[in-house]
């Protein structure tokens, strides 16, 4: 996986900020990441239907739907703290990395 840098994380707080927190640009910005994960959860779950492992099959299903519920929880959940996030964020110094210049 891909590490982000300051700079980039930087910009992306400067984006989230001009807009507000939305679920859209953050799909966005890892969309790669979601499609390689689910082209490996469907072969997955392929390979396991046409080997007719309906056990494995159904484990396989609740445990991508359990995780797919509690990324979305915890997605929504950050859009309901962004407004505080807003407040405490010293927005001088994220200006500051994503201009790649020295902070603090």
């Amino acid at each position: 996986m891909k590490k982000y840098s300051d700079k980039t994380r930087a910009r992306h707080l400067l984006e989230a900020r001009e807009h507000g927190f939305r679920i859209l640009p953050f799909f966005r910005h890892r969309a790669r990441h979601y499609t390689f994960y689910a082209v490996l959860c469907a072969a997955t779950l392929v390979f396991l239907a046409v080997a007719r492992f309906w056990f494995a099959f159904a484990l396989a299903v609740s445990f991508l739907m359990g995780v797919a519920l509690f990324y979305f929880r915890w997605l929504f959940g950050q859009m309901h703290v962004w407004p505080f996030a807003m407040k405490v964020i010293n927005w001088d110094v994220v200006k500051k990395i994503s201009n790649d210049e020295p902070s603090v």
